[in-house]
């Protein structure tokens, strides 16, 4: 069942995407088409044991084993009354189609108007407070005949705030011209050890 916070997100983030033009939509109820992206979204409520989110510490290496070649972290760092995200970590697989950005502020690294769509979607993991599902085309370094879906999920440090993203992130073959979020793609149905770029 999905809750009137995570519904109104995903409601803001899908209005942006489509002024943007942008090839991704979130989906608050999280049916996922990737079964390891499910899993992601059960060690999550597994981890969060009755709090808000789980903490950090919680969601690290060893209970996103199976998932590392497609996970993604990023620091949510507050300053001046901006949200800003520092990436921490680059699975191998998220580096292999949007190139290396670990250690570095997204709105540094990546250009416009991507910057702003992964923005987008960051703010609407925070404001969610829980996993939600994105999904699409790859839009970003030529990759447009890549179709993506993902699952970003907040993690708390020491309370029930956001102090980071959590995201997995798994990409298949597709037509180019191919991106309807209410129609799966059935161009190929096999997901790759790739990442996401919305």
């Amino acid at each position: 069942m999905t809750n009137l916070r995570i519904q109104r997100a995903a409601e803001e983030f899908n209005r942006f995407a489509e002024r943007m033009a942008a090839p991704a939509r979130c989906d608050p109820t999280l049916s996922f088409d990737t079964p390891a992206l499910a899993q992601v979204a059960s060690v999550w409520r597994e981890k969060a044991a009755g709090r808000d989110m789980p903490l950090r510490r919680d969601m690290g290496a060893r209970a996103l084993k199976p998932f590392l070649p497609n996970v993604v972290v990023l620091d949510v760092v507050e300053t001046g009354g901006q949200r800003r995200y520092l990436i921490r970590l680059m699975g191998t697989s998220i580096a292999e189609v949007l190139g290396e950005h670990t250690g570095k502020f997204l709105d540094e690294t990546i250009i416009s108007p991507f910057r702003e769509r992964w923005s987008a979607a960051m703010d609407a993991t925070v404001s969610a407070g829980s996993p939600i599902r994105l999904s699409g085309r790859v839009d970003y370094g030529g990759h447009d005949y890549l179709a993506m879906e993902m699952v970003l999920a907040p993690v708390a440090q020491c309370d029930d705030s956001s102090a980071a993203i959590v995201g997995v992130a798994y990409t298949r073959y597709s037509a180019r011209h191919i991106f309807d979020p209410l129609v799966r793609n059935t161009v190929s149905s096999r997901p790759r050890n790739k990442a996401w770029a919305g």
